[in-house]
């Protein structure tokens, strides 16, 4: 069994989530329903408006029948390189992981979990394909998979954790 951890990519002003995000926890929901992970993870810090985007990931997940045990929110991970750390504060070393994101994020990703050390074989990736374009997507991550290379550590925002 493995567990699994969906990056945050946006909300609406509303706080519902926007159809990027919501593609994206719909992978989640398939590899939970069909029991290839017994735990999602959102470790999002982000939010719009008075809804945390970790909570209407979670509130997303909950309505597509994932049980609420089978969530595991904290709200610290402050861009991408933050949201892996803080799961992995969280996830036993050993454990088998499922990344899930955007296709374009993915590259990204798979960097900052081999320079934290996760082994090729211990961790396996779900894509999410709609809803993303080069404008919106792509362009912007090659700056981001750079920043990641040439500053992998300094590159991870941590927050506090927020109130309940």
């Amino acid at each position: 069994m493995s567990v699994a951890l969906v990056f945050g990519y946006g909300q609406n002003r509303d706080g519902s989530l926007v159809p990027q995000t919501k593609d994206r926890c719909r992978v989640a929901v398939r590899l939970y329903l069909s029991g290839k992970v017994d735990k999602v993870y959102l470790t999002v810090s982000a939010s719009a408006g008075e809804i945390p985007m970790a909570e209407a990931m979670r509130g997303f997940l909950v309505g597509q029948e994932v049980k609420e045990r089978g969530i595991v929110v904290n709200r610290r991970g402050g861009n991408t390189a933050g949201e892996l750390d803080v799961f992995l504060s969280l996830v036993p070393r050993g454990e088998k992981v499922i990344f899930i994101s955007t296709w374009y994020h993915l590259p990204r990703i798979v960097w900052l979990a081999l320079w934290q050390g996760l082994r090729p074989g211990h961790f396996s990736l779900g894509v999410a394909w709609r809803y993303a374009t080069i404008r919106n997507g792509l362009a912007i991550e090659l700056l981001k998979i750079a920043n990641a290379v040439l500053r992998p550590r300094s590159s991870a925002k941590i927050l506090p954790q927020p109130p309940p």
